[in-house]
């Protein structure tokens, strides 16, 4: 059989072609360009196996990025494993959002909060020479990741095991902005299947998915320190009467950024 024949095979399934060579290149270690040209040749037996049971697992909604380990974000690509939230291209938005407020003050210690892959605090501290970036989770594997991720673009981020802030009392008054992209999705919200295969605590925040920012600004003196959060696109109104914060759109013109600024410059 072929390389073009199991594609096709598969496509009729239901699954994208793109994909298709991009996990035959995962099972032969060879990029999607190199199945391209070579298409029309037999696929090695000692492979065809393996790649069936891959488009089987994804045919079945196994999230792409985990069955690859990596996810692209910000123009980079990044570690990703099953434990760690796969980041969307919203956040994406919530790092331009830093970058401009890092730029605007000058900016020099960032908290991430809830790193998981830690896609934002690598992205930050590759993006901004000069910043120092802390990061927490609650999850041993987040930290790992991320700890990888910042190794993999030879930035220096401080990432500490616990929740919130905690891990960094010591220096909670001299972090100068907060960043996070917390859990936010309603308890018992009928999610789509790839979400299913993903940690539960990154996602889901409460009857209501406010749970994280309730007990966040409660907990801390934001006075002299930036917020910037991504939210549930219908919480904007009641985080902005909370907060006294503004709320950003994403692209799709959607409520999706909350940003509180308490500096005092």
């Amino acid at each position: 059989m072929t390389f073009l024949e199991v594609i096709r095979i598969y496509k009729e399934k239901g699954l994208p072609e793109r994909e298709a060579l991009l996990l035959i290149g995962k099972i032969m270690n060879k990029k999607k360009e190199y199945i391209l040209a070579h298409i029309n040749e037999e696929c090695p037996e000692d492979h065809l196996e393996e790649i069936i049971q891959l488009f089987e697992k994804r045919k079945n909604g196994y999230p792409l990025q985990y069955i690859l380990g990596e996810v692209e974000f910000y123009g980079r690509t990044f570690y990703v494993e099953e434990g760690v939230l796969i980041p969307r291209w919203e956040t994406e938005g919530l790092v331009d959002i830093c970058k401009e407020y890092i730029h605007k003050y000058n900016l020099k210690r960032v908290l991430d909060i809830g790193v998981g892959s830690g896609v934002i605090a690598v992205t930050i501290a590759v993006e901004c020479k000069s910043v120092q970036v802390y990061g927490t989770d609650i999850s041993h594997k987040a930290i790992s990741v991320a700890q990888k991720n910042a190794m993999r673009y030879s930035v220096d981020c401080d990432f500490r095991l616990g929740e919130f802030a905690e891990p960094f009392l010591d220096v909670f008054d001299n972090i100068e902005l907060i960043v996070s992209n917390p859990p936010y999705v309603r308890e018992g919200t009928v999610i789509q299947k790839e979400l299913e295969y993903e940690p539960a605590e990154a996602l889901f925040a409460g009857y209501d998915g406010l749970n994280f920012y309730r007990e966040f600004f409660k907990r801390y003196n934001l006075e002299g320190k930036i917020v910037i959060m991504e939210i549930g696109d219908d919480q904007g109104n009641y985080l902005s009467s909370l907060t006294g914060g503004k709320v950003l759109k994403d692209l799709t013109s959607k409520d999706r950024y909350l940003v509180i600024d308490k500096l005092i410059s």
